[in-house]
């Protein structure tokens, strides 16, 4: 919505026509994605998960040859690489074959992402989407519609695991701007009746606007809220520092997109005592897994393989290693060995699960921990992804705070960084965040690193009670 064209015009309308817009909003959504496709694909994937190992394992081998076949055949990225290599497709047989193909950076698509197009395909059947990734560094590419329709059933496949159907009215908590930043009155939800849905975004998540957000959830019964983590544990904390208390609240909260940090968990808990239930996916549709009803997360082995790179034994007999994936239905713009740039520790192999599913078992994701961000309206905030979706010239941006009401953005510009790209990055801040935030872009050669290699996206230095 907030991306839309004709956002400018909709900020403007009335709060009854803003209604209506996503009511036709949520309607085309509907029409396009849960169509007849859609639920037999859900209807496959319920019964999918009670596969065996052997199962799991053959259908992965076939699909990922199929993958590479057409790779090989059809995108010049991976018929070069292949042919430097010395290698035919013929030579991937196995998922246990993938290590004999160099791992797939982020850079790389970047540098030229029209290598990544089959040259079978028509780039007008397939899907754009763009990403900042937990870095701030923007990537375009496409998906196909065959890759969506699985992504979107293995979403509601794991909702159905705590008993959600499509018909189940749920909250949205996210970063889209259904409702205007500038909006100061209620209502600071809109509905979006054919999804079931009602949406609350971030940036009304403040102490002078909760006590309505609250009286509104507690006015019906929604039987579960979507949500990044850091945005519903501020509805949370804030609720919670204002004295308020949810009255009807969720059987579950889904979250995704970050890490649930513990401090997190707990005052979710507390605040709704519902069941937290989380989702390890990304725009790029490489790969899933989601956690079942005893908290472990399962590759959902239909999309793609989630690979232990550079493995390293833990005392427990555990597996730490880089997260590496490979889309298996992605051969319009494939995805195969992708650095997601997270770590997994997988559970010790050939012990399953109680809960009966044999796919590959990981007990813990980490590398999304990020810090929060105060605005001068008292928002509190990791999420700033939004403002580095479409900056191509961007190579790295990390957000620090050294003070309440401003932040300092250190940057890594490409050769064709200019003004234009600071001055946007500027209007999106007030846009998604604050209106009034003071920014200062600070130009580096690099990000420092943390201790694990890797950087902080959002890093503060306020003494924030978050508990």
């Amino acid at each position: 919505m907030s991306s839309h064209p004709l956002f400018f015009l909709y900020r403007r309308l009335p709060v009854w026509l803003q209604d209506k817009a996503c009511w036709l909003y949520g309607y085309n959504f509907a029409r396009k994605t849960y169509d007849e496709k859609f639920f037999k694909t859900l209807e496959w994937l319920l019964e999918s998960e009670k596969w065996s190992a052997s199962e799991i394992e053959a259908y992965q081998n076939e699909r990922l040859r199929d993958l590479i076949n057409e790779a090989y055949d059809n995108v010049l990225y991976y018929r070069e690489v292949m042919d430097q290599l010395n290698l035919h497709p013929s030579d991937i047989k196995t998922i246990k074959d993938l290590p004999k193909l160099p791992t797939l950076k982020k850079e790389n698509i970047r540098n030229n992402p029209e290598k990544f197009v089959s040259r079978k395909t028509d780039k007008r059947q397939l899907m754009f989407r763009h990403t900042s990734g937990t870095t701030g560094t923007g990537l375009h590419f496409y998906v196909n519609r065959e890759t969506n329709t699985l992504q979107y059933a293995i979403w509601w496949r794991h909702r159905n695991r705590f008993g959600m159907t499509n018909d189940s009215w749920h909250v949205n908590f996210r970063g889209n701007l259904f409702v205007p930043i500038d909006q100061n009155i209620p209502p600071y939800w809109r509905r979006i009746t054919p999804l079931r849905e009602v949406h609350i975004n971030m940036q009304h998540i403040i102490p002078s606007k909760i006590r309505d957000i609250i009286d509104f959830l507690n006015e019906r019964y929604f039987e579960f809220y979507t949500a990044f983590p850091s945005i519903v544990h501020i509805l949370a904390v804030t609720a919670m520092e204002s004295g308020l208390n949810l009255k009807n609240p969720p059987r579950v909260i889904f979250t995704g997109a970050e890490n649930v940090l513990g401090f997190q968990r707990r005052c979710l808990e507390k605040f709704t005592g519902a069941i937290i239930a989380d989702q390890y996916g990304f725009s790029e549709g490489c790969a899933n897994a989601s956690q079942c009803e005893h908290g472990i997360y399962h590759e959902d082995f239909e999309l793609g393989v989630m690979e232990c790179f550079e493995p390293e034994g833990q005392p427990d007999g555990r597996i730490k290693g880089k997260i590496v994936c490979t889309g298996l239905h992605g051969c319009d713009f494939p995805f195969i060995r992708y650095e997601i740039r997270d770590i997994g520790i997988w559970e010790v192999p050939h012990v399953n699960c109680s809960c009966g599913r044999q796919s590959k078992s990981i007990s813990r994701i980490e590398g999304r921990e990020d810090d929060y961000v105060v605005t001068p309206e008292g928002q509190r905030t990791m999420r700033f992804d939004y403002i580095f979706k479409d900056v191509q010239n961007c190579l790295e941006a990390q957000i620090v705070q050294r003070e309440p009401g401003s932040i300092t953005i250190n940057m890594v510009k490409s050769a064709k960084y200019s003004e234009k790209d600071e001055r946007f990055s500027r209007n999106e801040i007030k846009k998604w965040i604050s209106e009034t935030l003071r920014v200062e872009f600070i130009y580096l050669p690099e990000i420092e690193r943390e201790p694990n290699g890797k950087f902080r996206a959002v890093k503060s230095y306020l003494n924030l009670s978050m508990n």
